[in-house]
C-alpha cells in the first residue's frame, strides 16, 4: 500500500525547486524544549499560511508531519522519540499547507542534517469490512467529512468509508496499523461511534486509551455499526531515517 501523500510531497519538492519556488523558510529558530526536559506536556503544532510553530515536539513527530506519514510509516533511532524541541519557522509570505511541509523537510535537512530513504515493507494491517446490513445513514449534508465529540460518542458526518479507514490509525483511535477500506460501500454517511455515556466519561476513556494502548472499545463500537477490522498482511510505504544530529545547527 503506497502512501499517496508521501509521493505527492516528494514530487512537489522536486517540482518547486525546478521552478524556483521557495522550499525554505525565511526565518527559523530551533531550541531544546524546556518543557520536554522536565517531562511536561505533549506535542503541540500550530499551522498558519505564514509558517509553523511546534512546541515540545520530537524529531520523529517533525518527520511524520513534514512527510505526511503515520507513526507506523517512520523508522527512527530511539532518541528521536524522546528528545524534544521548540520550532518556530516563518515564510516570507503566505503559502499553502503542502508547501509548508516541503519547507519543513528542507529545515530538518539543514539544521538537523537529516537524511532518510524510502522503503516498502510488508507488515500487519487491518481491512475495514462491512456486514450484510451496516447501520449507516446516507449523509444529509455536503462538503468534506467531519468528526467531532458529542456526548459520549464521536459523531461522523458526511464521511466516506475510505476517510474513516484513513482516520483509524491516527488519534484519537490510535489503531497502530494501516487500515484499508474493503467495505465496498460507496458514497458518504452519517453515523455515531458510541464510546461512553457522557462527555466526561468519553474524555476519560480516550485518555485511558492513550496511556494503555487498548483499542478494543473502538472495535466494539464499529461492530455496533455493522463494521469490523480484520487482520491482513500488506505492503506499506515507509521512510527510514539514516542520520540526524541531536543538536541542531545554531539559529
Amino acid at each position: 500500500m503506497i502512501s499517496k501523500r508521501l509521493l505527492t510531497v516528494l514530487f512537489l519538492t522536486c517540482l518547486r525547486a525546478a521552478h524556483g519556488q521557495a522550499v525554505s523558510f525565511d526565518t527559523a529558530t530551533i531550541r531544546v524544549s524546556p518543557v520536554g526536559a522536565k517531562g511536561g506536556e505533549g506535542e503541540n503544532l500550530t499551522i498558519n499560511p505564514g509558517g509553523v510553530s511546534m512546541r515540545n515536539v520530537t524529531l520523529r513527530f517533525c518527520v511524520q508531519w513534514a512527510y505526511g506519514l503515520k507513526p507506523f510509516q517512520v523508522g527512527t533511532p530511539g532518541w528521536m522519540e524522546s528528545d524534544r524541541y521548540d520550532i518556530v519557522a516563518k515564510s516570507a509570505g503566505p503559502v499553502a499547507a503542502e508547501q509548508l511541509r516541503v519547507m519543513m523537510q528542507s529545515l530538518l535537512a539543514e539544521r538537523f542534517k537529516l537524511t532518510l530513504h524510502h522503503e516498502t515493507k510488508e507488515m500487519s494491517m487491518y481491512a475495514l469490512l462491512a456486514g450484510k446490513k451496516p447501520k449507516l445513514q446516507p449523509a444529509k449534508g455536503e462538503g468534506p467529512g467531519v468528526m467531532k465529540p458529542n456526548g459520549g460518542a464521536l459523531e461522523f458526518r458526511n464521511m466516506t468509508m475510505a476517510e474513516l479507514a484513513e482516520r483509524l490509525p491516527a488519534r484519537p483511535f490510535g489503531i497502530g496499523r494501516p487500515v484499508v477500506d474493503q467495505t465496498e460501500l460507496p458514497g458518504r454517511y452519517d453515523f455515531d461511534l458510541k464510546l461512553a455515556d457522557n462527555m466526561v466519561e468519553l474524555k476519560s476513556n480516550l485518555e485511558k486509551r492513550e496511556l494503555e494502548g487498548d483499542t478494543s472499545m473502538f472495535a466494539s463500537a464499529l461492530s455496533s455499526l455493522g463494521l469490523k477490522l480484520e487482520t491482513q498482511k500488506g505492503l506499506v510505504d515507509t521512510v527510514v531515517v539514516d542520520h540526524a544530529e541531536k543538536v541542531p545547527v545554531e539559529n
